[in-house]
């Protein structure tokens, strides 16, 4: 077989290392100019040293302001389950009510009681009058 002498993949590789690695030096260069994270953090600087209890501060809140958002997605979760656990409970409230208000009905409880031999009265039944003066 023959060999390719055109290129080779270790030159290859390398000089995609190099231009990676040049573009991350330019990257963190222009950083520094822009930001001046070297002037920031420097060994000579004291800037962080003197504002560490506003730096612990603004730490501190950022971390509560976090823990505030995530504790106030997870009650609106909370708040929709419940929010379709109740819908539920409510349609099944009124099939069960809707149940039983046609169960007390005359037409279903004669229904009901046919199985048993019982059926309406076709007399009507007999007043009873009670006299006031009568004790």
């Amino acid at each position: 077989m023959a060999k390719n002498t055109f290129r080779e993949p270790e030159r290859i590789a390398q000089q995609a290392q190099q231009k990676k690695q040049r573009r991350k030096l330019k990257l963190a260069s222009w950083l520094n100019n822009f930001i001046g994270l070297d002037r920031l953090f420097g060994e000579d600087n004291s800037w962080p040293i003197r504002h560490i209890d506003r730096i612990l501060w603004v730490t501190f809140l950022l971390i509560l302001y976090i823990g505030l958002n995530h504790n106030a997605e997870r009650l609106v979760r909370r708040i929709q389950r419940m929010t379709t656990q109740v819908d539920e409970l409510r349609s099944q409230f009124t099939v069960l009510q809707a149940d039983f208000n046609r169960s007390g009905k005359q037409s279903e409880i004669s229904k009901r009681v046919a199985a048993l031999g019982l059926t309406d009265s076709q007399t009507p039944p007999h007043k009873i009058v009670v006299k006031t003066d009568e004790h």
